[in-house]
């Protein structure tokens, strides 16, 4: 439990840091600010990635809170099936595993989304504790958990393909090349499945006006305005970013694992060697013991 806590903390990590400009971008086109290429230009208008890089911390600071939830649940409910290493079981974890983390994934992604979208002038500060105590002071406790419903419908039948996908793909080889394939295989296959239900998540999210008064009001006036080619709008960013930040998770949980695994082994052999050696000191001190057997 705790190695996946461990893993899963730093996994998580690296797939927020090396996929978060991507993931600004897909925020972007989602809510209609331009084209990938248009969005592009003005995310990296000054020669930095500061812009692209805004609201990484609320992801970041929930990320211990995130990963402690899924891998606890995957964990827990995998074990606790009749057959634990089949892919169905693997799939059915997973569903609980994104259903539970949804309740600390959706605040998180809330606060995330509002940075990102934020324009100068805008009131919603940077930091993560900032913008989370911003919007509970504008608008309750029940602005922080706008668009929770949404969140489950994507999360939960997303880290069922998400972790079934990844054990298929990395039965009997967990080579790095393996890993980071199949991790960003998994990631892109949950990503572009659901992808529509995360643009509604999107734009429910960044609403801070009221235009929308749920999911599927917002669907609705969604296709209205935009069509239906709104809903795929961003996929080719959210699919490049999914292949990146998913390979760079799996890669680095697999990593800590592995490093976990050698320390644990190291240190049972120096066990080993000390009790035997302290064995052995006793018996040369009392050489009666030899023969009480």
């Amino acid at each position: 439990m705790a190695l996946d806590f461990v893993a899963g903390c730093i996994g998580g990590c690296a797939g927020i840091i090396a996929g978060h400009p991507l993931d600004t971008l897909k925020v972007h086109v989602q809510s209609g600010r331009g084209s990938a290429w248009e969005c592009t230009k003005a995310l990296l208008k000054g020669g930095t990635l500061s812009t692209a890089y805004r609201g990484v911390g609320a992801p970041l600071g929930g990320i211990a809170a995130v990963n402690a939830i899924v891998f606890g649940a995957y964990g827990n409910t995998r074990r606790a099936l009749p057959n634990p290493d089949s892919l169905k079981t693997h799939a059915t974890a997973g569903f609980a595993a994104g259903m539970m983390q949804s309740f600390a994934c959706a605040p998180i992604e809330l606060v995330k989304t509002r940075q990102q979208l934020a324009q100068p002038g805008d009131a919603i500060p940077e930091g993560a504790w900032s913008g989370a105590r911003h919007v509970l002071k504008t608008g309750g406790f029940k602005a922080l958990f706008r668009g929770l419903g949404i969140t489950i419908a994507r999360d939960a039948p997303a880290f069922a393909i998400y972790f079934s996908t990844y054990e298929a793909m990395t039965r009997g080889d967990q080579s790095v090349a393996k890993v980071f394939m199949a991790g960003g295989v998994a990631g892109t296959l949950s990503w572009v499945v659901l992808y529509p239900i995360d643009v509604v998540k999107s734009r429910i999210q960044g609403d801070i006006v009221g235009r929308y008064a749920g999911a599927w009001d917002c669907f609705k006036k969604s296709i209205q305005a935009d069509g239906w080619k709104c809903m795929g709008r961003g996929l080719g960013a959210v699919t490049l970013r999914a292949f990146i930040s998913n390979g760079a998770c799996f890669t680095a949980v697999a990593w800590t694992e592995r490093a976990w695994q050698h320390c644990n082994s190291e240190s049972a052999v120096q066990t080993l060697v000390q009790a035997a050696a302290i064995g052995e000191a006793v018996c040369h001190d009392n050489p009666e013991r030899y023969y009480d057997m």
